[in-house]
């Protein structure tokens, strides 16, 4: 069966990629080409289907755009070739664009064609410097007008225009002159308040407050006119109240961030991540599953419990059992949840705890065990294996006391080995697997990756299907959560660009703040 192509007009949204619609989204991750300004919109095409070709219109802020009849044509003829075509537009479609031809063109030559409404700039930038197209106060009326169309029948109603409580006008290039000179003929106040708003929506949108006898001095038609918005109206003076979007506050505005956690684990730094203003994107590269043999680890949990249950017999200060650990030691979250999950599993609850000291890495683990009701008797200052045996050694010696390690499957030797060589006992059992996650499609392209443990390393490098991991990160920067990931990734030919000083996601985040001070 020979497939149908089909053409898809697509809004891309004003700027900020974030704000392309989940429709729009998925369409760009399935077509078979694209055609657009691919500078303009390259960091949202970064999230289109790889295999998909690419097909450059310019721009007119570059003074490159391709002649709408051949823009036109293009559609056409690669829809005729049977391809799934999408045809990325700034802002919406249908405001103050030509989308209205190209699906009259496709229509007639009856080929499918369907609009996908975009976010306009026209509203969008002005809720980001804080300003409402309508409000309750001070009117619900309001006008967007092209500040660049030419030609008598194009001319806007000048008297009717001057009458409407807020005009807004796109792209003014070097009309805004003329174009408030008419406003203010038509009736319209010198006095009125206007906006100009630019690059809206991007990291590097300013705005500020003038007259409509003064904005046209704000404007520089060189550099700023392109992606300028002009509003007229009293409206524009909520600017100073409802300001919310603040770049200066923001630091990774704009960059997508690609997190490669399992999902369960991801929610908090990717809530994280949205405050500090960055798009991040859901990655997993790892799963957690049971351990495959639980009967060590349950064996161990059961003694814990028995000896806890004879402390309570009478006489039991005259026939003091020998304790089957001093310490038990979770070595991440994953561990303490996997740990419970087997007491709970035996009918157990915390009491069977009450006679062994619990060391817990790092503040996550130890988090995660205040969840469960228990305090962490140790933390080490180093969030490493290393670090635990360091803390241990300023405790005093461990030589003849017994540690119960429920870790994961694939955990370093490091720590177990390390209170073997000072005489300890050591049980170290498989609390959990971390198992890569099969057959997912290649990572996209960001700016940023962020791994936290040297399995979604390997993970990430599985979903490469063995293409070169620094090729593949060229354009983007990795941050890893200590030296451990950190190795793991240069011994798999992954760029670091950074690791963070404290090893855990507060700390990741921190490593991020200051990567994008850096480059401010």
């Amino acid at each position: 069966m020979t497939k149908q192509g089909a053409l898809y007009l697509v809004g891309a949204g004003p700027g900020d990629t974030g704000l392309i619609t989940v429709k729009g989204l998925a369409l760009l991750r399935e077509a078979d080409a694209i055609v657009a300004d691919l500078l303009g919109q390259a960091k949202l095409i970064q999230e289109a289907n790889p295999a998909a070709e690419r097909y450059d219109i310019g721009s007119r802020q570059r003074g490159k755009k391709k002649p709408q009849q051949d823009i036109t044509q293009l559609l056409l003829d690669l829809t005729r070739q049977g391809k799934t075509v999408v045809r990325l537009w700034e802002g919406d479609p249908f405001v103050l664009g030509r989308a209205a031809k190209e699906m009259a063109a496709a229509l007639e030559a009856g080929i499918r064609v369907e609009l996908v409404p975009g976010v306009t700039s026209a509203i969008a930038a002005l809720a980001y410097a804080g300003v409402p197209v309508t409000d309750w106060d001070y009117g619900a009326d309001f006008a967007i007008v092209s500040g660049h169309a030419t030609g008598a029948a194009l001319q806007p109603n000048w008297k009717a225009l001057a009458g409407v409580r807020t005009v807004i006008i796109l792209m003014p290039f070097e009309r805004l002159g003329a174009i408030t000179a008419k406003l203010q003929a038509a009736g319209r106040s010198p006095d009125t308040p206007a906006l100009v708003v630019q690059n809206g929506t991007l990291p590097t949108q300013k705005h500020r407050l003038a007259t409509l006898s003064t904005v046209a001095d704000l404007v520089d038609y060189r550099k700023n006119a392109p992606l300028t918005i002009v509003v007229v109206g009293d409206i524009v003076t909520l600017a100073d109240k409802l300001h919310w979007f603040e770049p200066d506050r923001t630091p990774l505005l704009g960059k997508r961030v690609l997190v490669t956690r399992p999902t369960h684990q991801a929610a908090d730094f990717m809530a994280t991540l949205r405050s500090l203003g960055a798009e991040p994107i859901s990655f997993p590269t790892i799963e957690i599953q049971s351990a495959e043999d639980t009967r060590p680890l349950d064996a161990a949990i059961l003694r814990l419990a028995e000896y806890r249950a004879k402390l309570d017999l009478p006489n039991r200060h005259q026939h003091r059992p020998q304790p089957p650990y001093q310490w038990l030691v979770l070595t991440s979250a994953n561990g303490v949840t996997a740990f419970w999950q087997r007491v709970a599993h035996l009918g157990l609850d915390a009491r069977c705890l009450a006679s062994v000291n619990i060391a817990a890495i790092g503040p996550a683990t130890a988090a995660t065990l205040l969840d469960y009701g228990i305090k962490a008797d140790l933390i080490p200052e180093v969030y490493t294996a290393e670090g635990v045996l360091e803390a241990f050694d300023e405790l005093g010696a461990v030589a003849g006391q017994r540690f119960l390690l429920a870790r994961a499957d694939i955990a370093r030797k490091t720590l177990a080995e390390g209170l073997q060589q000072r005489g300890a006992w050591v049980d170290e059992f498989a609390a959990y697997r971390t198992v890569p996650v099969e057959g997912k499609q290649p990572p996209p392209v960001v700016d940023i990756v962020t791994f936290t443990s040297s399995s979604t390393v390997q993970g990430y490098v599985n979903c490469l299907d063995g293409q070169n991991p620094a090729k593949m990160l060229k354009d983007s920067q990795v941050v890893c959560i200590g030296p451990i990931t950190a190795a793991t990734a240069e011994k798999l030919e992954v760029p670091v660009y950074a690791v963070a000083e404290e090893y855990t996601i507060e700390g990741i985040v921190e490593a991020l703040k200051i990567h994008a001070e850096r480059q401010a």
